[in-house]
């Protein structure tokens, strides 16, 4: 049932209300616990104060699913700031004076409190026992928000390491700062907690709310989550020494195998449950989010459950941006943000035929009025979500923040890549039903496409990184690929290649010498950006999955791959196709886009791209409706044909002989240029910057200090039980 209304309570608890009313909650100021958990009924309407601290906008709502998704090569916000800043974790910089950690620090422990006086006082009730007839219906309720509680401190583990910990409420305890905890403890607690309740859960079938509620295979799929990430590298500090930014650890050889062992079993026990599968198209499974359709026995196991209009970003921070004038659009969609966007290289990385590709990666934005324009900023946007993919009616012109549209927390095809993934890291050997989970991804992503899916290796000394690369591409803005960077003591290298990646990428295209670095970056990528590095052609079957705008469009068979960039990309735009291959929005209009590809043009009709828009106007002559100088009426199809040139990936100074400011310093707390010289870099060690070397190892690149301070407020609160390390 698609949740409709959001009714604020006292204790800043909120009321849901569904359909079917399931969600209505008393103001539990009102009550003592004897009266909240003196019936069934009453219990259910107190479990949904849970749900509604996970729905807020410093957890799930926004900080969990945009904020604090932080840039690696997927995920990718700009800055162009040269100076150091308190607030921007995004980059790599956040501060213990930063409002962003304090804020998510203070909602996520008092969703924690929500759950466990939830689960207390349900499990001290009169009515939490054996002969109750709704016992498995109370037990339901005690797993939800088990998992839910669970959910936030693997948060809170990912994000801030050793944090503290309680399982029960303040008021019971008195104990209102606790000591800081291993994250190792945590881990296994909340594991072993999860594993006691899941045969107590029923399936997402059995609910009447289906994966808007917490059922048993999100219980299984959440253990396999926390163990996974508890098995792998994350970054520790040393004890005597507070200034040290860390090191990469991973916990004892016994608790890193028992970690796995669940990891791999408990996604094991999702896939033999049988009730989830992936026969939904990929584009599918958000384009229902969209559009409030809630479907219980795919890809999506558990949907955290916004609220029209009241709780939830997703689709508006999303999506590409939709600018508004005067507070509205002229469209039914309101304003879109399109602020969560992914790196333009994230398009290139994707293998032939990748539906996943067009259906999250977007090349343009719209103004008020509903005309496209083309993104040539280094990042490109989010399509997965959109409002403008509504198709009901749903939102108005003057709409904005809260979508409402659910967030698919956990996904079957996750459970399929822990699973190959822990499997693989337990016995080091690769097995045919690991193989075959990651094949299932695959043979999804390419549902639709006229080429046939490639075939998983599966060779041992490959078989991890193949698993990582599906990851990739499968959970884009999903707060997923730098957490498996993590766990896998990738981070580093990663960003390090991110920054080259764009650099050389804007000193290319700014007519800078070629560097030596090209070569690094193409044979790190397997995508030759700068021509003829890996001697590639194109194939037939390469050109029949193009649309315009890829780089094989227009091509002939055994072309030979130059720059996979252009200097310049010309385009017009056109009546919607209504193809969501194209574009999930099937009534704005859309640009239509050519990609010379320099000078790699075969002679043919295309080579030009006057010729190809000449082609375009005879071959759909009423698909035509303007460029930026649109000539007569909008919608005259019989317009004069025009096009505009864009220089597309614009990001050097020329005059000045640097890059601009958005590639260097949007990784600043990890790498960025020196503010006085911006052709030199530097890395960030420990807090001192020294010079960048790019012949340097893997193994001796800086730690990546992801994890955020622990606030100066709860420090201060604390009474000397917490204290900052990591250089904080």
């Amino acid at each position: 049932m698609k949740l409709k209304n959001i009714i604020i309570g006292g204790l800043g608890m909120l009321a849901l209300s569904a359909c079917n009313d399931y969600l209505d909650v008393n103001a539990p100021s009102k009550f003592s616990p004897e009266d909240i958990y003196s019936s069934v009924k009453d219990a259910g309407m107190a479990l949904n104060g849970v749900y509604t601290e996970v729905m807020s906008s410093n957890t799930f709502g926004q900080a969990y699913t945009y904020t604090l998704i932080l840039n690696s090569d997927v995920d990718f916000v700009t800055n162009s700031s040269e100076n150091d800043e308190t607030n921007t974790p995004k980059r790599y910089n956040q501060t213990a004076a930063g409002s962003t950690a304090n804020s998510v620090w203070n909602a996520t422990y008092s969703a924690i409190e929500t759950a466990n006086s939830f689960i207390y006082y349900l499990e001290n009730s009169s009515i939490y026992n054996e002969t109750n007839d709704d016992y498995a219906t109370l037990q339901q309720y005690m797993g939800e928000a088990k998992v839910m509680r669970a959910m936030l401190y693997y948060e809170l583990m990912c994000y801030w390491g050793d944090v503290p910990f309680m399982m029960q409420p303040s008021k019971v305890t008195n104990n209102f700062y606790p000591a800081i905890t291993s994250r190792d403890v945590i881990a296994k607690t909340v594991m072993e907690d999860l594993i006691a309740i899941a045969p107590k859960m029923k399936l997402a079938s059995q609910l009447a709310e289906g994966i808007e509620r917490v059922s048993q295979e999100a219980c299984w799929a959440m253990i396999a989550r926390i163990g996974l990430q508890a098995a792998g590298y994350s970054l520790r500090h040393n004890d005597n020494d507070a200034t040290s930014y860390g090191y990469m650890g991973k916990p004892s050889t016994s608790d890193e195998t028992w970690f796995l062992t669940q990891a791999r079993d408990y996604a094991k026990k999702v896939m033999d449950a049988g009730t989830h599968n992936l026969n939904n198209t990929f584009q599918d499974v958000f384009l229902n989010e969209c559009n409030f359709k809630v479907i219980n026995d795919d890809d999506p196991i558990f949907e955290i459950p916004f609220t029209k209009e009241s709780s939830g970003y997703i689709g508006y921070r999303q999506g590409p941006k939709f600018e508004s004038s005067g507070g509205a659009t002229n469209y039914q969609w309101g304003e879109c943000g399109g602020n969560q966007q992914v790196s333009a290289f994230y398009r290139f990385s994707f293998k032939e035929g990748d539906m996943r590709q067009n259906a999250t990666i977007g090349w343009w934005y719209y103004t008020y009025d509903g005309i496209p324009k083309i993104n040539t900023s280094i990042t490109l946007y989010n399509n997965k979500w959109s409002k403008i993919f509504n198709t009901t009616s749903a939102f108005t012109s003057i709409t904005t923040g809260n979508t409402g549209i659910n967030y698919p927390y956990l996904r079957y095809a996750d459970v399929l890549l822990m699973f190959a993934e822990a499997d693989f890291k337990l016995t080091g050997a690769v097995s045919a039903e690991a193989v075959n989970a990651v094949q299932q991804v695959r043979n999804r992503a390419w549902k639709g496409s006229n080429i046939a899916a490639p075939q998983v290796n599966g060779v041992a000394d490959s078989f991890l990184k193949e698993i990582l690369d599906e990851r990739k591409w499968e959970f884009a803005g999903e707060n997923s690929r730098w957490k498996d960077l993590v766990r896998n003591n990738l981070l580093a290298e990663e960003l390090y290649y991110t920054f080259l990646r764009n650099y050389n990428i804007a000193s290319d295209l700014g007519g800078m010498p070629e560097s030596s670095i090209n070569n690094m970056v193409v044979m790190h990528d397997g995508v030759d950006y700068f021509g003829g590095t890996l001697e590639e052609v194109y194939t037939q079957e390469e050109i029949d999955a193009a649309i315009p705008g890829d780089n094989a469009f227009g091509k002939t068979a055994g072309a030979a791959k130059k720059d996979k960039f252009p200097a310049v990309l010309y385009w017009m735009y056109i009546k919607n196709p209504r193809n969501n291959k194209y574009f999930a929005n099937q009534d704005l209009p859309v640009p239509y886009l050519y990609n010379p590809n320099d000078n790699s043009q075969p002679k043919s009709e295309y080579n030009t791209a006057e010729k190809f828009f000449k082609l375009i106007k005879r071959s759909y002559p009423n698909s035509v409706v303007a460029t930026y100088e649109p000539m007569g009426d909008f919608n005259d199809a019989t317009a004069t044909l025009k096009y505009i040139n864009k220089e597309t990936f614009n990001w050097f100074e020329n005059e000045e002989g640097y890059a601009k400011n958005p590639v260097l310093y949007s990784l600043y707390g990890f790498i960025n240029a020196d503010r006085d010289d911006k052709t030199s870099f530097r890395f960030n060690r420990n807090g001192v910057y020294v010079p960048f070397d790019i012949t340097v190892e893997q193994t001796d690149l800086p730690v990546v200090r992801y994890l955020m301070p622990i606030p100066r407020e709860a420090i201060t609160r604390s009474e000397g039980k917490l204290q900052n390390y990591y250089g904080y």
